[in-house]
């Protein structure tokens, strides 16, 4: 199966099940007197002033990631703090236009401008993926603990019970992933020379692929020095998660009523529920997003379901709109186009895999 097909039959499995959702949803009977023209009357009387304070807190965001990953590179190099906010610009505008497989335009575009290895960056991806993921897990665990809950249907009881679960298998994926990389990070020449070795039943150019793939990955992995190294890094995602969670939480001041008097704890649990909503989404739509952000304002909260949907596209426009427009801006000055950034991070992949 080529991956056009196998992209598009994920694509049409997705529309699916958000169509799927979505009608059941619409079904209920707190859902029959639904009124578009309330959505767009609370959108409309959203404050300017909270949606201003959103947008400069969702482009610091940005910052704050360039500002990770040039210190997760100082090791290898010292990069230029403006090519990795340009990088992090144009790979979220990617993965917000064609989906997931532009995460990997992030890594091809700042390993081209800063003239390092490709499968260095796509190890400094995966640790600050680790970083994220645990610090989510962390911040959901917080308002969970202390967030003002209220399940309104047995439904919502259910998916909150299901969730946590979900919630503790990805903390224990995210400790076990941890834990394989502070070994590797401890052991890194051994493990790369042993490893090749002891899979003696690969051929000879196969093990030298292994041991160079290892090698490149051990050098993006090498950033966690000492404890302040590591303090510091905790510290920067840290105030990233703490800037993502205030998107959500000025967003909801902008439109007053039950919105505005929830709790910046209970921004953060709706971050957390819409983040595992964007496993399942259209690219250049969302979808499951929204999906998931209305369904825990309403079943949790109790938000009053046009205010909640306003509140749903709302984020996500605040989101994903300031990263694509700026992307755009800053494509033109390189010539270049979101299809050819996604052919340019296939090229450096492709060109990894030759070299491993």
């Amino acid at each position: 199966m080529s991956k056009s097909l196998r992209r598009g039959l994920g694509l049409l499995i997705c529309a699916a099940v958000l169509v799927l959702a979505f009608y059941n949803l619409s079904r209920g009977d707190e859902w029959q007197n639904f009124s578009w023209h309330a959505v767009w009357i609370s959108v409309r009387a959203a404050n300017p002033f909270y949606l201003l304070a959103a947008l400069a807190m969702t482009y610091s965001t940005y910052f704050m990631r360039a500002y990770r990953w040039r210190f997760f590179l100082d090791p290898i190099k010292k990069a230029s703090l403006w090519n990795l906010f340009v990088g992090q610009i144009l790979g979220f505008s990617a993965v917000y236009l064609i989906g997931r497989p532009g995460e990997f335009v992030r890594p091809a575009y700042i390993a081209k401008k800063e003239n390092v290895t490709f499968t260095s960056q796509l190890a400094i991806w995966l640790l600050e993926r680790i970083y994220d993921m645990v610090f989510v897990i962390l911040l959901f665990s917080v308002a969970l603990s202390f967030g003002p809950l209220q399940p309104g249907s047995a439904r919502a009881r259910h998916i909150l019970r299901a969730v946590h679960w979900v919630g503790l298998a990805i903390l224990l994926v995210a400790v076990l992933i941890v834990v394989v990389l502070v070994i590797f990070r401890l052991r890194s020449e051994e493990l790369t020379v042993g490893t090749p070795k002891f899979l003696r039943f690969l051929s000879p150019r196969n093990q030298q692929r292994l041991e160079h793939f290892l090698r490149s990955f051990a050098e993006g992995l090498e950033v966690i020095q000492n404890w302040k190294d590591f303090l510091a890094s905790v510290g920067s995602t840290a105030l990233l998660w703490f800037c993502n969670t205030c998107v959500f939480w000025l967003v909801f001041k902008s439109f007053g009523g039950d919105l505005a008097n929830l709790s910046w704890l209970a921004a953060a649990l709706v971050l957390f529920f819409s983040i595992l909503g964007m496993l399942a989404q259209l690219p250049g739509i969302g979808g499951g997003f929204q999906f998931v952000a209305i369904e825990v304002l309403t079943g949790f909260f109790r938000v009053n379901k046009e205010a909640a949907t306003g509140a749903g596209i709302l984020l996500w426009l605040m989101i994903s709109v300031p990263c694509v427009v700026l992307g755009l801006i800053l494509l033109v000055p390189e010539g270049l186009s979101f299809r050819k950034l996604g052919k340019m991070a296939e090229k450096e992949r492709e060109a990894a895999m030759q070299k491993v």
